[in-house]
């Protein structure tokens, strides 16, 4: 077999390796790095364990190092779990298996990328003299070495505190979250996740939180709220404008359809009526031609965006179809 610096190593659910022809090379455990066949759980492979492949050794290991401390709360798909070592929280769906975002095993191999990376940070550590902040996470005594493992953890732990901040917001305490990559990794891979999960303080609902604002479910919307839901009763605007050979039909307020009128469109029909009877009239138009989108052209108005709603004025378009309870307020933009 050709040495590991000869692969490409490609870190998916799967967890397989990858010559730098495409060819697979081998299926192996993500943590230890022993060659495993089959299928996921079958005699030969365990199951996969936080979205990595594992042997059934290492699987074993993994669930038994993690404590359930809710299940479905408020009846969601989710379950949140404790390290049962370091106390970190992991968030993971019910049937799946995880393991801690922060805690290698003494199987990990060493030439795992965390790995890799803590020896060049246990160097910048020393050169920094930072390298009493990551003895006191390992919790060292005076004279014990610094183990690379540790440093490994200390760096996973740094990324998954990084990851979590991102979204904290006022209101919400995090609960858990579920960072793919950690902590083999060492920094998260961007890609698949089960979520950041969060209680809302005030009534104390459980929901899945966003990097931008996140609304409680439960409660009713905030004055200030742009969500679907908030803006639901509120008034808007269907809209369909001509330029040339072209119909443009979208939704919006009164500015969205003086902008068309700006950039050179002549208004064909508006009917107002709430936000949520507007768009559930927008989403049947795209359904219905979304066959005869023409898509964005040099010659249309910028306001026209990537055309996806740009029909030929050759299909015959009327909005009361889509929007029967839609009031007509076309006169108001016609001079």
């Amino acid at each position: 077999m050709r040495s590991a610096d000869s692969l490409l190593i490609v870190h998916c659910r799967a967890g397989t390796k990858f010559d730098h022809e495409g060819g697979q090379e081998a299926l192996r455990c993500r943590n230890c790095d022993d060659e495993v066949t089959g299928r996921a759980g079958g005699a030969g492979r365990g199951p996969d364990v936080a979205w990595f492949v594992h042997c059934w050794p290492r699987a074993q290991v993994a669930t038994e190092g993690m404590e359930l401390l809710e299940d479905r709360p408020g009846g969601l798909r989710l379950q949140l779990l404790r390290c049962r070592h370091c106390g970190t929280e992991r968030a993971c769906r019910p049937g799946w298996r995880t393991r801690c975002h922060i805690c290698l095993d003494r199987r990990s191999a060493q030439d795992l990328p965390a790995m890799r990376q803590a020896r060049d940070a246990l160097a910048t550590f020393r050169a920094n003299r930072q390298i009493d902040l990551v003895r006191q996470f390992l919790g060292l005594r005076t004279g014990e070495p610094t183990p690379l493992p540790g440093v490994a953890e200390f760096l996973a732990a740094t990324a998954l505190e990084a990851t979590l901040d991102s979204y904290r917001r006022p209101g919400w305490t995090v609960l858990a979250g579920d960072v793919h990559g950690l902590p083999w990794m060492g920094t998260p891979l961007g890609s698949a996740s089960h979520g950041t999960w969060g209680r809302h303080d005030a009534c104390g609902t459980v929901a899945k939180l966003n990097r931008g604002r996140t609304e409680c479910p439960t409660c009713p919307p905030e004055s200030d709220s742009r969500t679907h839901r908030a803006r639901a009763n509120d008034p808007h605007l269907l809209y369909l404008v001509r330029y040339r050979h072209w119909h443009k039909f979208g939704h919006g307020d009164d500015r969205r359809v003086r902008a068309h009128l700006r950039a050179g469109a002549r208004v064909v029909q508006v009917l107002a009526a709430t936000h949520a009877e507007v768009v559930i009239g927008e989403s049947a138009l795209k359904r219905r031609h979304r066959e005869h989108a023409v898509g964005a052209r040099p010659t249309m108005p910028f306001t026209f965006g990537t055309g996806t709603e740009v029909l030929p004025t050759r299909i015959p378009v009327d909005l009361t179809t889509v929007l029967p309870s839609g009031r007509d307020v076309t006169h108001r933009y016609i001079d």
